[in-house]
């Protein structure tokens, strides 16, 4: 028997645009002047803001805008220029997630991820080091690259999938310092660590659990995706 895969991102974001637009028909019913209707103004921008987040970051079907992908294509450039190739997707051992089903805390476990993901990358483990921060509010996480140390947000992560998106973006960040692999400007350097994480494998854990978190909308994920592939079909 084929087993049906629902996923409840879309059922929530088919659900938010039902919302909106039972929203939207209540306020227009309602609209009976110029005077209503500059009224409702801000209330409408809301409601068509409400509509691109869940269209661009939930359901993923929004078109990516021409600087967005001149961006990330350049990005992917540079790291084919670099000699970097894409590599196939990695999956996280099914005993680490049990673990953390348990204890989404336990620094062991994150540790032990940490040091798979970058030996997956081809890259030397070093000195990095994985931390809970309960104090870190400003970021759901972040890399010191002078004492290799990741620190996770306990106040910003709440769900192993967002738990294991940040910790392999911040493990990227040391991946890319080892390769010697950066860009000056630092929300450019950011793009391309999150580019990154898709190019060496690691879609389905950014795709499920960066999506409050991250840099990346979930229709920039599915343009990158196939980005990725024409890279590859080409060598």
């Amino acid at each position: 028997m084929k087993r049906i895969r629902i996923n409840i991102s879309y059922i929530i974001g088919i659900f938010l645009l039902c919302l909106i637009g039972f929203e939207v028909f209540r306020m227009i019913r309602t609209i009976d002047s110029v005077g209503d209707f500059i009224y409702y103004i801000p209330e409408t921008i809301c409601y068509i803001g409400g509509v691109i987040f869940v269209l661009g970051n939930i359901l993923g079907i929004l078109p990516v805008g021409n600087y967005r992908k001149e961006l990330f294509e350049g990005l992917c450039g540079y790291l084919k220029e670099n000699g970097e190739k894409p590599l196939a997707s990695y999956s996280i051992n099914e005993e680490y997630k049990e673990t953390l089903r348990k204890d989404i805390r336990d620094e062991e476990v994150l540790n032990l991820i940490a040091k798979e993901v970058v030996s997956y990358c081809g890259v030397n483990v070093g000195n990095l080091a994985v931390y809970n921060q309960s104090n870190l509010i400003e970021a759901a996480g972040t890399y010191n690259s002078e004492t290799d140390e990741i620190h996770i947000s306990v106040a910003n992560t709440r769900t192993i999938d967002e738990v294991l998106a940040v910790l392999i973006h911040e493990c990227m960040h040391y991946i890319l310092k080892e390769k010697e692999l950066w860009l000056e400007d630092e929300r450019d350097n950011e793009f391309l660590t999150d580019l990154s994480c898709l190019f060496y494998g690691f879609t389905d854990q950014i795709n499920k659990g960066y999506i409050m978190v991250g840099y990346l909308k979930r229709n920039e994920i599915r343009y990158i995706r196939k980005l990725l592939r024409r890279f590859d079909e080409k060598g």
